[in-house]
């Protein structure tokens, strides 16, 4: 019977490490791992934010740019932040390290926030510091009220 009694009670402390070592928060992070070296530590990251915050750290961030990582019909059919830059994203990884400077901060819009957390990554991959993915792309971005303009090619 003893026998039983520590057979349960060392699977019940087996069951709370794996339980502790599984867990999560129920709070997403809001900054994101893009790159690791090979020991897993972190060499550099990328911030989500909300598309609030981000309009306001874009406004008050001297020398940011804001790209736009949609495809020109995606443009056309919801317009675009005044003053983005626009690089669908199929063209990013060529393009950004010509046309994005490295020592200013980076915001990155897509539709939703999928395709901008692609590109955030790929920047922080090409060495860029200082990015920021917004979340929930334009589609939050007109929910919120904040300035569109419309695409002109």
């Amino acid at each position: 019977m003893r026998k039983h009694h520590l057979t349960i009670a060392l699977l019940l402390i087996v069951i709370a490490f794996v339980l502790a070592a599984c867990g999560s928060s129920d709070k997403p992070s809001k900054t994101s791992s893009a790159n690791t070296a090979p020991n897993n530590i972190s060499t550099s990251t990328y911030q989500t934010l909300d598309v609030k915050m981000a309009y306001t750290r874009f406004e008050q961030s001297a020398g940011a740019i804001l790209v736009d990582v949609r495809t020109p019909e995606e443009w056309a059919a919801t317009g675009v932040v005044p003053g983005a830059r626009l690089i669908s994203l199929d063209q990013f990884e060529q393009r950004a390290p010509a046309e994005l400077p490295k020592d200013s901060p980076i915001f990155v819009i897509c539709n939703s926030g999928n395709r901008s957390r692609v590109a955030s990554e790929t920047l922080v991959r090409l060495g860029y510091s200082q990015v920021f993915n917004i979340d929930g792309g334009i589609q939050a971005w007109l929910r919120a009220n904040l300035p569109i303009e419309a695409y002109k090619p």
